[in-house]
């Protein structure tokens, strides 16, 4: 009887009018964005920027928001952490097709984003201190935070670049709250740092005086250049990337919202160079950030030689390694480090043609087509919101038909 209703559902004759072109409006309705702030108890201080859009005022403070953007009302629950030097948009494209199928939440992390910008993070009382900065301590408020909006849910933890980084050390200390872990072109044990991000964090060396502060503006003064140039090497397609997309991930280091110039500086409403103007406390916060990582934080953990590495046996969730098959900043061959480390045997290694470090922006297609596929071998396809038929390729044009019959025959109501 089930053999019978299978085939059914995948002979129908084609449907003139579908033709053959890909209609994601077979699937269920994407629904409404959710945005949001989490109030984050940090364990220290930092100075943080308060006031209006242009003010320079500070105070130090230990309560810091973590902003997030939730899609999706059903089936497995999916956490997105970002890369450097980006922020939680840059998965927004996977997070939007993979919501069709799972509870999806995104984050920016703390000092990023819209997430709060502590400088001198849990330096007031010890100016040399700059540990805070280290990813194993970026698990307590993404375990808070998730505690917090989803009580006692297992989930998935998907991260890329530096989020990989915290979501390794969450893995290996909170491997009993995953069903999954997904790294996409992971930093990864000594393959970090590297020079690009390197260069900014030497810049925390500039003391943090009115003196100091006016070398790291001159130093600093085409750092939009930089990130352009720094995000178009990431990737194998760099025409991906354009003046308005890049608006999206430049945020917060650039104000690039020009046409609405409400400065008061004479700039009226034209758009010009200066316009774009450069968030210098944001990228101070990145400086700090990228000043204390090293590659101890991210090789395996061991007693004597690296108390601060990660513990990778201790995840024994399945996983999923993809990287893009040009990466030209972390070298794709890593992948098999993992598979030889992780403490689970179920690591799954998928290369992703044609994209180099930021893959899913090179390929978000086919990034967001493998984190379901994976979701639904890990979960079950039962669990999914919906049936996945994918989200491209050449499409029979019955696709409407045969979802609804594969929807009766697994039950899923979408």
């Amino acid at each position: 009887m089930e053999s019978k209703g299978f085939y059914a559902a995948l002979s129908h004759a084609p449907v003139r009018e579908a033709g053959c072109d890909v209609d994601l409006s077979i699937y269920r309705p994407l629904g409404r964005a959710i945005y949001g702030r989490y109030p984050y108890k940090a364990p220290a201080e930092g100075l943080v920027q308060v006031g209006g859009p242009h003010s320079t005022d500070t105070i130090w403070t230990d309560e810091f928001e973590i902003a997030y953007t939730k899609m999706g009302d059903k089936g497995p629950l999916v956490l997105f952490l970002h890369g450097v030097p980006t922020n939680r948009a840059q998965w927004e494209d996977i997070q939007r097709h993979v919501s069709r199928f799972c509870e999806t939440i995104s984050i920016d992390m703390l000092g990023m984003g819209e997430s709060t910008m502590p400088r001198l993070y849990g330096r007031k009382t010890d100016p040399d201190r700059n540990d805070l900065w280290y990813w194993r301590n970026d698990t307590d408020y993404v375990e808070k935070l998730m505690q917090h909006e989803y009580p006692g849910r297992k989930f998935i933890f998907v991260a890329d670049d530096w989020g990989s980084g915290i979501a390794s050390h969450y893995a290996a200390k909170y491997n009993h709250r995953l069903d999954a872990l997904v790294q996409l072109d992971p930093i990864a044990f000594d393959g970090y740092p590297v020079n690009e991000i390197q260069a900014i964090g030497r810049a925390s060396l500039i003391p943090d005086t009115p003196e100091g502060n006016a070398m790291f503006a001159a130093a600093f003064g085409a750092f939009d250049q930089t990130l352009v140039q720094i995000y178009k090497t990431m990737v194998y397609n760099p025409a991906v990337y354009n003046q308005y997309n890049l608006r999206r991930i430049t945020f917060p280091y650039v104000d690039v919202d020009y046409e609405r110039n409400d400065r008061g500086d004479g700039v009226g409403d034209v758009a010009k160079s200066v316009t774009l103007r450069l968030k210098l406390h944001n990228i101070r916060v990145l400086a700090d950030r990228a000043s204390i990582l090293s590659p101890a934080l991210l090789l395996p953990y061991d007693a004597g030689e690296n108390p601060e590495g990660v513990r990778y046996d201790n995840i024994t969730v399945p996983a999923l390694i993809m990287w893009g098959e040009y990466d030209n900043m972390m070298p794709a061959a890593q992948t098999q480090r993992f598979a030889n480390v992780l403490g689970s045997d179920d690591v799954q290694i998928t290369y992703v043609p044609r994209a180099g470090h930021f893959a899913g922006t090179d390929q978000p297609k086919f990034v967001a087509d493998t984190i379901v596929n994976f979701v639904r071998r890990v979960k079950g396809r039962r669990a999914l919101a919906d049936v996945n038929l994918g989200n491209e390729g050449i499409w029979k044009g019955d696709e409407r038909l045969m979802i609804d019959a594969l929807r009766a025959l697994h039950g899923i109501v979408p």
